[in-house]
């Protein structure tokens, strides 16, 4: 759930069996001469807030989306792709430090990342890139430290939503803007830019709440779904439904506004040799597992998102290895042949990298006070400080040092030895954040071991 003080006046994706039949031949064409372009290099990063996998990738997805699916068509499309959390700033964080929270420290909103993380603008910048951001919303405004390592960042907003957010005033009460303006500034950017080697971030805002303001119409805001569960009204299951087609409708808006950049996008890719990569920061629930929103939960709605490679050097395919936000900054390192050093995560277009084995962790926002999520059933649930994720094959795992939810679903308590490996884990995750990401800080040998295997520890 967005944690905000509203202003006033707030206003499946289809079989690819006919496709999948040529990837063997696919697989055999030389891949040197990628490897030896000539041409200037454009890298560029689009972070899509609050898009759930199956908004993408469900039933209608491709209808909605098509021009995503267009372009996933043409590359390496993850179909178990987790977010670090389901919380914008902690996930954007991990997306550019290929850290996790518990190790970057942006473990909840309206933290700033500090300038001793390195980033991947950074690390791009200094090795010849030229460097420009265009976001979409305040939660990314540069006083929070994403600008670091761009030599241009654009966080002008123009929709009135909220005057004050995780205690920072905004501007005017304006919070975010609408793809055509993130698009048009885009556009404007790729303009503007001359360097040999380039990297562009868009963030787009356009599936968060308010539901339907994309799309035109009367938007509908999370804050009235969730004042429907604290009466328990019995109109809130009608609400969600309507909610959903209306965040339905601003992806296809959403869409069409990246139709153009796209277009723009494949009109220069004589010139240069084009990398685009397509995720989300987290999900959003419409009533599953009684969660509604972002943020205080783990559940697949909120944290299953979509993440698409379109490269030159990446043979087009459907993945099925768990990846995270954590491996992408070193996957975008990989591909522009710059040293990943400090980055963790791993190369997901590296030989051999689609190991189905991967287990991926993440976390839910951690608060500094406890602040209890409303469940649909009206009851109100008390936050743990600290509660982590764990997906491994198709299973997903969430909880702390004392219980574990299969799904974060409240009703799926996971006992045995399989329950006790993983609290263990998390235990072991809290002791590392709670010493502020520092292993060395840490004397308790058990849970050093445990870090350890886990690859966190040398």
């Amino acid at each position: 759930m967005s944690d905000l003080e509203f202003a006033d006046n707030a206003g499946r994706r289809r079989s690819r069996a006919a496709f999948v039949r040529w990837l063997p031949a696919l697989a055999l064409l030389p891949l040197v001469a990628c490897a030896q372009d000539a041409r200037p290099t454009r890298v560029v990063l689009i972070t899509l807030d609050t898009l759930r996998y199956d908004g993408f990738a469900g039933e209608g997805g491709e209808q909605r989306m098509p021009a995503l699916h267009a372009l996933a068509d043409r590359g390496q499309t993850f179909e178990r792709n987790y977010a670090s959390t389901s919380t914008t700033q902690p996930t954007h964080a991990s997306l550019f430090t290929g850290l996790h929270p518990w190790a970057h420290g942006v473990t909840r909103n309206g933290l700033v990342l500090a300038d001793e993380r390195t980033t991947l603008a950074e690390r791009l910048r200094a090795n010849g890139f030229e460097t420009h951001a265009v976001v979409a919303s305040f939660p990314l405004h540069e006083q929070f430290g994403f600008a670091q390592g761009f030599d241009t960042y654009v966080d002008d907003f123009d929709v009135p939503y909220a005057r004050k957010w995780e205690g920072k005033m905004t501007e005017q009460g304006t919070f975010f803007s609408l793809a055509t303006s993130i698009t048009r500034d885009a556009q404007l950017a790729l303009d503007g830019a001359t360097g040999e080697r380039q990297f562009f971030w868009f963030h787009y805002f356009d599936p968060h709440d308010p539901y339907g303001d994309s799309a035109g119409g009367d938007p509908m805001h999370l804050p009235d779904l969730i004042t429907l569960a604290a009466k328990h009204d019995p109109a809130l299951t009608t609400e969600l439904e309507r909610a959903r087609a209306r965040y339905d409708a601003d992806l296809a808006a959403l869409d069409r506004s990246l139709a153009t950049l796209f277009a723009r996008l494949a009109a220069d890719e004589d010139q240069f040799e084009t990398h685009i990569v397509v995720t989300a920061d987290h999900g959003e629930s419409f009533g599953e597992h009684m969660s509604i929103g972002h943020g205080k939960r783990v559940t697949p709605e909120q944290v299953h998102v979509p993440l698409v490679i379109t490269s030159p050097r990446a043979t087009p395919a459907v993945r099925r290895d768990a990846v995270t936000s954590v491996d992408l900054a070193r996957t975008l390192l990989a591909l522009t042949g710059v040293d990943a050093t400090g980055f963790h995560g791993r190369d997901l277009l590296a030989p051999g990298a689609d190991s189905d084995d991967a287990t991926v962790f993440g976390m839910r926002r951690t608060f500094d006070e406890p602040r209890p999520e409303r469940l649909s059933d009206g009851r109100v649930r008390p936050l743990a400080p600290h509660w982590f994720f764990a997906v491994r094959g198709d299973e997903l795992f969430a909880g702390d040092a004392t219980t574990v939810l299969r799904d974060d679903a409240l009703d799926r308590e996971l006992d045995g030895p399989s329950g006790a490996e993983w609290r263990g884990q998390f235990a072991a995750f809290t002791a590392l954040l709670e010493a502020g990401g520092d292993a060395e800080a840490l004397v308790d040998e058990e849970t050093l071991e445990a870090l350890r295997l886990l690859g966190y520890v040398e």
